[in-house]
């Protein structure tokens, strides 16, 4: 499978954790391509109750993918601007699977990332993806080095 893991990574936490991502999914023998967005403006997680005016500078074409891994960290309860901007620029994803992931510093899952992958979700369902239960790796009280490992290992047992 030609799996794209597009992640916005603002600290490295959420790259880190696409790396191991796409390491587990490689041993799996998938391909994988590995995409960090940028922007044109820097934008950071004070900034995102403000109407940000940003744009991508290097939204990547997912049609040649057969599943796209969206992830980003959790900003002020919710998914980050970034990753969202990524997922309404698409064209499509019909008929894709799509799986959206976060990471998050606060220590419980309902403090943000459930609603962040609740958001990215139906941002991707809404341009068709056949959308997989999301994954989130809180920081802050956890081991969230082995959180971010069994994680990887389900998301590529799943794809």
């Amino acid at each position: 499978m030609n799996i794209g893991i597009i992640v916005h990574s603002k600290t490295g936490t959420t790259l880190k954790f696409s790396e191991i991502i796409a390491g587990k999914c490689r041993e799996k023998g998938h391909t994988v391509d590995l995409v960090q967005l940028k922007t044109d403006i820097a934008v950071d997680s004070g900034s995102v109750r403000q109407k940000m005016n940003f744009s991508l500078i290097n939204n990547p074409d997912c049609s040649g993918y057969d599943a796209i891994l969206a992830g980003g960290p959790v900003w002020a309860l919710s998914a980050s601007p970034i990753i969202i901007a990524f997922l309404e620029e698409q064209q499509s994803f019909s008929g894709k699977k799509l799986l959206p992931f976060v990471t998050m510093s606060f220590p419980f899952t309902f403090m943000g990332g459930k609603q962040a992958i609740k958001l990215m979700s139906s941002t991707a369902a809404g341009k068709g993806a056949v959308v997989l239960p999301g994954k989130i790796v809180p920081r802050l009280f956890h081991n969230s080095q082995a959180l971010m490992v069994k994680a990887a290992e389900e998301i590529a047992n799943l794809l």
